[in-house]
């Protein structure tokens, strides 16, 4: 096996512990109605472990780039793969009470956020020169969107077939994982470093410093993007069960089906995110957040409807919107940022798309006083604002490279020969 083809590998252990700290995060979904049901947890209860996770997150989303940034990639990726092995643990605990559960959210919070912003930033650089001399541009936001979202996916559904079908269902997802994890650290600690303690300059082929105009097009373009993110996810499996009517008991297998369904588009949508994408605008990220608007809409309408079967649709467009905003996010932030602060601004985006997970919470709070199918409608204004926000400034502040290939066909020819 040649040098350059094990180079050309380096990025897949990077993005695989993106996958596993987000499956040890998400698998917990799957594992609510188990501790309702065995343990007698309450609502209160339950909505308590969701907001610890999130109080554990963005602190460390945004700490977690910034120390990337000046310590390396792979202490703080490691770490993250560490701790989510750490919360498993403390999650077996449940059998003695609550607390453990706390604990065990509240670190796998940290984890994610650690991971999101470091790990995702490393495969982006192990995609490019010296360690990969043949990755198309734009391949690193994909692969390491493509691997988060696998993670998120696969965490639930798995997590669910154990806590239904195997022995010890609080025990057995938790071990699964762990066991996962052990081989994978000892590859990633193998991998090569991209960021070395203290450095300030770029990586080949990055931007040594952002180009004036960075800040304003973040604020401008991927910041009124970035919540419908995960808003678009979560309406899609936690909202649409929650507010069609007519499902009676069938109630918790729509919701199964629902996370199936936005989840599994989410990743399916994604080799298509990167194709959308173009340096002479926010094309990838306008059509994400056009499809997040259809996919509020086919809601609203399954709601008026009371058609499960659209709402299910509703899920599929919303998972779909997902993968589109999260790679096209990902992509603007690569173009954006100088090497030393690729993990900082990738904290800062993830840390607004989470934003977007507020968007069940809510939505059942206002449906104590408002009806459903005008939450939806506030939704697809406030949508219909960020679609404006993003379209007027979609050529705008573009960095001085991309302005110049966007003008002059030859320099766009040289640059497409070099990808």
């Amino acid at each position: 096996m040649s040098v350059t083809t094990d180079r050309r590998k380096h990025w897949f252990p990077a993005a695989l512990s993106l996958m596993m700290v987000g499956w040890g995060a998400n698998q917990f979904v799957s594992l609510l109605v188990f501790y309702r049901q065995e343990h007698g947890f309450s609502e209160v209860m339950v909505t308590s472990m969701l907001g610890i996770y999130v109080v554990g997150l963005v602190p460390a989303l945004l700490w977690g780039g910034r120390h990337s940034d000046r310590i390396g990639r792979k202490p703080v990726t490691l770490f993250a793969v560490t701790l989510s092995m750490a919360a498993n643990v403390a999650m077996m605990g449940s059998v003695i009470g609550t607390a453990p559960l706390f604990g065990g959210r509240f670190m796998a919070g940290i984890a994610t956020g650690l991971a999101m912003a470091a790990a995702t930033s490393w495969v982006k650089e192990l995609s490019q020169a010296p360690w990969d001399l043949h990755s198309a541009a734009g391949s690193g936001a994909r692969r390491a969107s493509l691997l988060t979202s696998a993670g998120f996916w696969l965490g639930p559904v798995v997590g669910g077939l154990l806590a239904s079908f195997a022995p010890a269902p609080a025990i057995m997802p938790y071990a699964l994982h762990i066991a996962l994890c052990i081989p994978l650290l000892f590859i990633v600690a193998r991998l090569p470093e991209t960021r070395s303690s203290g450095t300030t300059g770029g990586t080949p082929g990055s931007h040594p410093a952002p180009h004036p105009g960075a800040r304003k097009r973040f604020r401008l373009v991927v910041a009124p993007a970035a919540p419908w993110v995960f808003a678009a996810g979560t309406t899609g499996f936690a909202v649409v069960p929650a507010v069609i009517p007519g499902l009676g008991e069938g109630r918790l297998a729509y919701a199964t089906a629902a996370v199936a369904i936005t989840l599994g588009f989410s990743v399916l949508i994604q080799p298509l995110a990167r194709r959308l994408d173009t340096v002479r605008n926010a094309r990838s990220l306008l059509t994400g957040t056009t499809t997040a608007f259809l996919g509020l809409a086919a809601v609203l309408v399954a709601i008026l409807a009371a058609s499960p079967a659209l709402g299910l649709v509703a899920s599929a467009v919303l998972g779909s919107a997902n993968g589109l905003l999260m790679v096209g996010g990902l992509l603007e932030i690569q173009r954006l940022a100088a090497a030393h602060e690729l993990g900082k601004l990738t904290g800062f985006f993830y840390t607004l798309a989470y934003v977007g997970f507020l968007a069940p919470t809510v939505v059942a709070f206002a449906a104590q006083w408002i009806q459903t199918a005008w939450i939806m409608a506030g939704m697809l204004a406030l949508c219909l604002v960020s679609l404006a926000f993003i379209g007027v400034n979609s050529r705008k502040y573009l960095p001085p490279l991309l302005e110049r290939v966007d003008a002059d066909p030859a320099v766009k020819v040289r640059k497409h020969k070099t990808s």
